[in-house]
């Protein structure tokens, strides 16, 4: 017998994986793209996660949100979400890489990149309130 997942779970445990694996990726050279790919990909994973409690659908996360970060957490913010002014602005500084794809594919623009240990406090503190709400610890 197969149980049907429970998808806010679902997404917080893959998102918890992405963020693991980003804490213990070797570093490759500057601007460590495989990890900023990580990172971000946690970040979509876990405000998806937050949604998905919330009744969003799996086909509804993707077809109006997608990857956008700053559409995902101001919904988040919008049902509830507690994070500080200063993390929900550090996230959506990470928003145009990731809609862009800048970690998968070489860039063609010179644009600056962020340090990703810059937004790690941020993130930590959006694992924990989403946490908290989906697993109650």
């Amino acid at each position: 017998m197969v149980t049907k997942p429970v998808l806010h779970l679902d997404f917080l445990e893959l998102a918890d994986e992405f963020l693991w694996t980003y804490h213990h990726a070797a570093p490759t050279r500057p601007p460590y793209w495989p990890r900023y790919f990580l990172l971000c990909h946690a970040i979509e994973l876990v405000l998806k996660a937050y949604l998905a409690l919330y009744g969003f659908t799996q086909d509804e996360l993707q077809n109006e949100f997608g990857h956008n970060l700053q559409k995902l957490l101001d919904k988040a913010i919008e049902l509830g979400l507690q994070i500080s002014q200063s993390a929900q602005n550090e996230i959506k500084l990470l928003n145009e890489a990731h809609t862009k794809h800048w970690p998968r594919y070489p860039k063609e623009d010179a644009k600056p990149v962020f340090l990703m240990s810059h937004f790690e406090p941020s993130v930590e503190e959006l694992f924990k309130a989403v946490r908290l709400k989906v697993r109650g610890l």
